[in-house]
């Protein structure tokens, strides 16, 4: 990836940083500092919201509804290109891991892939009527 710097000085490099650059890793410019001296640059490398990288890979973490974990669903999910629709398949579990093709990062010819890591997230707080609906598929699950 390449990128133009403005040195405090005010002038202007073209940096190329290396593929799999990290948040934090400093580079050293080589002679670009006056009077020849190295200029050294700590890079901040932005992902989208909830986005996590490991070398090629990316995963996220999607929250799921008991419902839509159990029917089945179709979500947008954030990819390092833009959002993509991904079907959930119904019957899914918390920690199942969806894979997105083509969708991580990429190393010359080399693209890693993105993971989903399905999470379901239950209510904290219930209405009377959903409260109702949990127990009688609890009744449902018991054989009654």
């Amino acid at each position: 990836h390449r990128v133009e710097l403005e040195l405090p000085d005010g002038t202007c490099v073209e940096v190329t940083t290396p593929a799999l650059a990290g948040d934090g890793w400093r580079l050293r410019l080589a002679g670009v500092a006056p009077g020849g001296a190295d200029h050294f640059v700590q890079l901040r490398v932005r992902t989208p919201e909830g986005l996590r990288v490991d070398g090629l890979r990316v995963t996220y973490t999607l929250d799921l509804t008991p419902a839509e974990a159990a029917l089945g669903c179709v979500v947008l999910v954030p990819t390092l290109s833009g959002t993509v629709q991904l079907r959930v398949p119904a019957g899914s579990s918390s920690g199942r891991l969806l894979r997105l093709r083509g969708r991580g990062l990429a190393l010359g010819d080399r693209r890693g892939d993105q993971l989903v890591d399905l999470r379901i997230v239950v209510p904290e707080a219930l209405s009377d009527a959903e409260a109702a609906l949990y127990r009688r598929l609890q009744e449902l699950a018991d054989g009654d």
